[in-house]
């Protein structure tokens, strides 16, 4: 038997698996509950029980919670431990070693807590873990539970066990330039996950060779991989498979919808009300825009009591309860799924009607293409920056770039795509498989590094 290589693109929003036998890639199903089979969502999904669900079922698992278990007020509870911590400071530095009663939130509803984008914190020195209905998981134990579960579906449907792997990774991990942190914790994490040997390897070369095995012409192309969470580019000549340059920037589809959220939706939920007629809604809990998954942690007794007083003392307190009702009815992970769908119908429509109806929450607005493209407006001078940067370490000019591989869901965004064709020309523009290119690039990449 010949033996298989395995290339993983490990997503912030999404994940496939691919293996190589023989220098021929296959896709395999790793979510058969997907519409679409060979892509997993990047979700976890954990409830009081200590019940886990990945990718779609976690999904599913959620929403049935929300719907079928009502929504109860967070209370505080004392855990019966003492912590020790600092007493105030006085002129001699830092204050007396005192001890005080450790408070945890309690949340009664019974709802499961839904995770996403934990790969945006991996550079974070600070994030360590959370605590979930009591247990305590670290970073690495929430990602290997991900890592290991698509691991194992692979080997049930090839019926042989995957020792070594390529894993991809962002030129650029969100957060910081601290990408050895990222590196260290993601080889943890494979480790865990049941790999014996791992390498990683830059996304966009994975759709690079993706692209490359089924060329043979001399040329030079552009990748241009724009995920959930990055935008990473590569330059490669071909047939050599020779990296001239990549370059990469903390830009992804989950950052449009915030930009576009802020721009059109924020003011349903009080972001230009006045508090006592003169002083600005606080703009830090906004932060609730930044991503369904911000909106969750928003979620706190402190929070609540602020938000109320907040209302009270608003210009426009029912929009101030819409943003309570947001964030304690748990409506977060729904709301952006109708905001990304939003999104996806003006790469064909001028204009779009969202529209969010639920119990103590009812939005309608409507959303017109130039009003999404005016909202993104900076993140395509980051990508023309991130372009550019590619072509400068390459050292070339976009005429002798003679093709554009396009990957990732938001490569498909009209803005973007009208970008690169002024650039490099219409006629560059290939689209590849967005959500399995980079996966089955990997897999070429393992044979390569492991035979």
């Amino acid at each position: 038997m010949s033996p298989t290589y395995c290339g993983i693109d490990f997503g912030t929003t999404n994940s496939s698996l691919a293996i190589c036998t023989d220098s021929k890639t296959t896709v395999i199903p790793i979510d058969r509950q997907n519409p679409n089979s060979k892509v997993l969502e990047s979700l976890i999904y954990i409830n009081p029980l200590q019940e886990i669900a990945v990718g779609h079922n976690a999904i599913n698992r959620y929403l049935t919670d929300l719907n079928n278990l009502p929504t109860v007020p967070l209370r505080e509870e004392f855990t019966g431990r003492m912590i020790k911590t600092f007493g105030p400071s006085g002129y001699s530095g830092a204050g007396p070693v005192i001890f005080v009663p450790e408070i945890v939130e309690v949340d009664d509803s019974g709802r499961g807590r839904l995770l996403q984008s934990l790969k945006s914190v991996l550079t974070s020195s600070v994030f360590t873990g959370s605590n979930i209905f009591g247990k305590f998981y670290s970073l690495e134990d929430l990602l290997t539970l991900l890592l290991k579960e698509i691991k194992t579906r692979a080997e049930v449907e090839i019926s042989h066990k995957l020792t070594s792997a390529v894993i991809g990774r962002p030129v650029k991990y969100v957060g910081t330039s601290k990408n050895k942190i990222a590196l260290d914790r993601m080889q943890t994490i494979a480790k865990n996950a049941g790999f014996k040997e791992v390498q990683f390897e830059y996304e966009p070369v994975g759709a690079a060779l993706d692209y490359g095995i089924t060329s043979s012409s001399s040329q030079k192309i552009l990748v241009y991989d724009f995920g959930g969470g990055t935008l990473d580019i590569c330059i490669m000549e071909l047939p050599s498979s020779k990296i001239l340059s990549v370059a990469g920037r903390s830009l992804g589809g989950d950052l449009l919808d915030s930009h576009l959220a802020l721009l059109k939706l924020a003011p349903h939920f009080g972001l230009n009300s006045l508090i006592n007629g003169k002083m600005p809604f606080p703009r830090y809990l906004f932060s609730t825009f930044s991503s369904w998954y911000m909106a969750t942690l928003q979620k706190t007794v402190k929070n609540h009591d602020t938000l109320e007083e907040l209302a009270v003392k608003s210009s426009q307190p029912n929009k101030v309860r819409n943003l309570i009702a947001l964030i304690f009815h748990d409506y977060g992970f729904e709301f952006f799924q109708t905001l990304d769908l939003s999104k996806i119908s003006l790469s064909t429509n001028s204009q779009t009607n969202f529209l969010f109806n639920r119990p103590k929450l009812s939005i309608s607005e409507n959303i017109t293409k130039s009003d999404f493209e005016t909202s993104i407006a900076p993140d395509l001078e980051t990508s023309q920056e991130c372009i550019n940067e590619a072509l400068k370490l390459a050292n070339l000019k976009p005429n002798q770039i003679n093709k554009v591989i396009l990957t990732g869901g938001s490569s498909q965004v009209p803005a973007f795509i009208h970008q690169l064709s002024e650039i490099f020309s219409t006629d560059k523009l290939i689209n590849s498989n967005h959500f399995t290119s980079v996966a089955s690039g990997l897999a070429i990449r393992a044979e390569q590094l492991f035979s």
